[in-house]
C-alpha cells in the first residue's frame, strides 16, 4: 500500500488519470437514476412548498383554513402541470439535439 502511495504522489498524472475515470464510471452508473432523481427532488420541494404555504394560511387565519387549502392545491396543481409540461418539452429539445449531433446526416 505504501509502494502504492509513493508511486501515485510521485507520478500526479496517473492520479488524475484514475479520479477521471472513477468520475466517468460513476457518471455511466447514475446516468438512468438521473432522470428520476431530478422528477423526486422536484416532487418533494412543491409538497413542501405546499406544506408551508398552507401552514402559513392555518396559522393566519385558522376558520378559512379547508377553503385555503383547496385554493393552494389547485393552483399547485396547476402550475406543477406547466413545469411537467416545460420539462417535457426541454428533454425532447434535448434529446433531439443529442440525436443530431451523433447523426448529423440523418437530421437533414
Amino acid at each position: 500500500m505504501d509502494d502504492l502511495m509513493n508511486y501515485l504522489s510521485a507520478h500526479p498524472v496517473v492520479l488524475i488519470v484514475i479520479i477521471a475515470v472513477a468520475v466517468i464510471l460513476l457518471y455511466l452508473a447514475l446516468r438512468k437514476t438521473l432522470k428520476l432523481i431530478l422528477i423526486t427532488a422536484l416532487v418533494v420541494i412543491v409538497l413542501g412548498l405546499a406544506a408551508l404555504y398552507g401552514y402559513h394560511y392555518y396559522s393566519g387565519e385558522p376558520e378559512r383554513f379547508p377553503e385555503s387549502v383547496k385554493e393552494v392545491v389547485g393552483t399547485i396543481g396547476d402550475q406543477s402541470e406547466k413545469m411537467i409540461e416545460a420539462g417535457k418539452d426541454v428533454v425532447e429539445k434535448v434529446g433531439e439535439s443529442i440525436k443530431e449531433k451523433r447523426n448529423p446526416a440523418e437530421g437533414k
